[in-house]
């Protein structure tokens, strides 16, 4: 037998601990442990951000690392959407809406130059002949295929494509696109709808169906006519799976067979000549978005679908990586209780070291406590007194040990200010402008902002645009908020400040000497009265908060990098009127909120890992 150095030219390294920094495909033994150890690729999935829009049957294109999803249904009955959302690798983002709302279509190409094929806007479906094109900002309506279509599937670039199937799945229904106009395509070799699609519109490839006949067959296309390939390890399904990579490096996932109604988590990857089971789906699905123009099967997106074929659509992302790195998602997770689920509660500092005080437990004004907590992680303590008790603060400090308030909403134009320092309060300047902040604010005690607010007490109007910079001893009015808003968020500094939600909505950046637009959030509503946090305003995070008309608690987390605004994991528990802190992407702390939601969540960002492995010496 050959040994590893005839083999490799080398000895196996031997350390007491695994090495530091250790590469993919390299080898050791470990003295402790008395095992062979290496760096090796597996496959998994792992969660992403949700999609802001729970939706199934939507258009999809792009990679896995820069996607977009058009159109689609929240549920069952068909009732077309025409929203459009764009992934960077870790979130979504608002794109461009489509000119024709619309479910059970199908798309292709990039994420700036992508292509939307058929569908039909409501229940009864009748499939339409819409094409739309995207530039990555907006669609434009172009020429539509030669008949109706839905449930078709489309692969290719925006100026070669091909749709290919139909519903009922009679008819072969292909048409080739060459970015102008749509041409009949080549017969498939057996005739079905629900097909999954990716390649080229010259080195394209379908896998899956319906009727059950073809449920497990794939075909590959030369732009002209198809040849049958090997067929899925396991039947597939009657409404689409996902599918993505290129003829000789497919990836194909989830999706239902004919029977029985359930989704599945099957993942199969081809190599050219066999499809082989791969790592499952966390969550199954069929219907679902996936990005279809990449041209490897080391790598995969799904995105939303539906839960066994009908009902109300999923809002999960997934992604799929072959790589030498565990992945951890970000994920919100439970805090220590708050002492008390109190409404328009401050909250400064970080998940390691922060600070509540104020807020509003239901009863009377008289009634309201004043104990101030300190959290540390894991366990709130009694941290001293305000002076009185009040809520609406602002609020500054990036530890439990130099915090600030600011203003409150019990009198009107109030503008008291304290300083805590961990165990106990005292009075600090006033403002120049007196308001109420709702739980905004940022920076440290010595260096804090202000900006916008109400300067009337209770729910009466007198919102403010005022802007103010504290030294920790005095206040000074800076260039006001380019217009009036209430419940400002802000992340960053006193000469790099990222301004945003309110009511209503306004989003400017602020660079020490004047007021920049900046994007929206990406959600389509206020977050009037959510948490804000971050480590700077180009790392600015935001989340909960009441959604309008219906000012219901919601769940939704956002990120801004600095460019635009992308969905992040949610919050386990809906909330409104809360604390929100943080000074970093792994120190956003979301408080307790009132009536009687005591629950705190600490945010986590994605982690990557080595994955070292145990090896056989067989």
């Amino acid at each position: 037998m050959s040994t590893f150095k005839e083999i490799r030219g080398r000895l196996v390294k031997s350390y007491t601990t695994n090495p530091t920094n250790p590469q993919e495909g390299e080898m050791w033994y470990n003295q402790t442990d008395l095992k062979l150890k290496g760096v090796v690729a597996a496959a998994a999935w792992s969660s992403s951000a949700n999609i802001a829009t729970a939706r199934a049957t939507t258009g999809a294109g792009g990679i896995p690392t820069a996607a977009w999803i058009a159109g689609g249904t929240a549920s069952t009955p068909n009732s077309g959407l025409a929203i459009t959302e764009e992934f960077n690798g870790s979130g979504w983002s608002a794109g461009g809406n489509l000119n024709q709302a619309r479910g059970y279509s199908d798309g292709s190409g990039t994420q700036t130059a992508g292509l939307q094929v058929g569908g039909a806007p409501t229940s009864p479906v009748v499939g339409q002949t819409y094409v739309e094109e995207y530039n990555g900002t907006a669609w434009t309506a172009v020429t539509g295929t030669p008949h109706g279509l839905w449930q078709n599937s489309v692969f290719g670039i925006q100026t070669a494509a091909v749709s290919a199937g139909q519903e009922p799945g009679t008819a072969s229904a292909v048409f080739n696109y060459n970015g102008s106009s749509w041409t009949t395509g080549g017969t498939m070799t057996t005739t079905r709808g629900y097909v999954s699609s990716a390649g080229t519109q010259t080195a394209g490839w379908i896998g899956g169906g319906s009727p059950a006949t073809g449920d497990n067959y794939t075909e590959h296309y030369d732009g002209s006519s198809w040849t049958a390939s090997a067929t899925l390890a396991s039947p597939s399904s009657s409404y689409s799976a996902g599918a993505n990579g290129a003829q000789t490096a497919a990836i194909y996932f989830g999706g239902k067979p004919n029977t029985p109604a359930v989704s599945l988590t099957n993942t199969e990857t081809f190599d050219g000549s066999s499809w082989t089971a791969s790592a499952a789906m966390g969550t199954g699905a069929d219907e679902m978005g996936s990005a279809n123009n990449g041209t490897s099967n080391s790598t995969a997106l799904s995105a939303g679908g539906f839960p066994n074929g009908a009902g109300s659509a999923l809002s999960v992302t997934q992604e799929y990586n072959v790589t030498a790195n565990t992945i951890t998602a970000a994920a919100w997770s439970a805090g220590g209780a708050a002492p008390g689920g109190l409404g328009g509660s401050a909250l400064s500092g970080t998940k390691e070291s922060a600070q509540q005080w104020g807020g509003d437990n239901g009863g009377g004004t008289p009634t309201w406590p004043t104990t101030s907590y300190s959290y540390n992680g894991s366990t709130w303590t009694s941290s001293g007194s305000i002076p009185s008790g009040h809520n609406s603060m602002g609020r500054g400090g990036s530890v439990s040990t130099a915090v600030l308030s600011m203003g409150h909403s019990q009198t009107s134009g109030a503008t008291e200010t304290w300083e805590g320092n961990g165990s106990s309060w005292s009075s600090g300047n006033a403002l120049n402008t007196g308001r109420a902040f709702y739980g905004t604010g940022c920076g440290p005690q010595t260096a804090a902002v202000g900006v916008g607010g109400n300067t009337a007490a209770g729910a009466a109007p007198g919102i403010s645009n005022a802007h103010e910079n504290y030294d920790g001893t005095n206040w000074t009015s800076k260039t006001v908020f380019p217009t009036t808003a209430n419940w400002v968020g802000s992340v960053g500094t006193q000469t790099a400040l990222m301004a945003f939600a309110g009511f209503p909505y306004n989003g400017n950046s602020w660079d020490g000497s004047s007021w920049t637009a900046a994007p929206s959030n990406s959600i389509n509503r206020l977050n009037f009265y959510g948490g804000s946090g971050g480590a700077s305003a180009t790392s600015a995070y935001i989340f909960g908060g009441y959604s309008p008309p219906s000012w219901a608690n919601t769940t939704y987390t956002e990120h801004f990098d600095g460019t635009s605004w992308a969905t992040q994991p949610n919050l386990a528990t809906a909330r409104g009127n809360f604390g929100g802190a943080g000074t970093s992407s792994n120190g956003l702390l979301a408080g307790s909120s009132y009536p009687g939601n005591t629950a705190v969540e600490e945010f986590t960002t994605e982690t990557t890992s080595l994955n070292v492995k145990a090896l056989s010496t067989s």
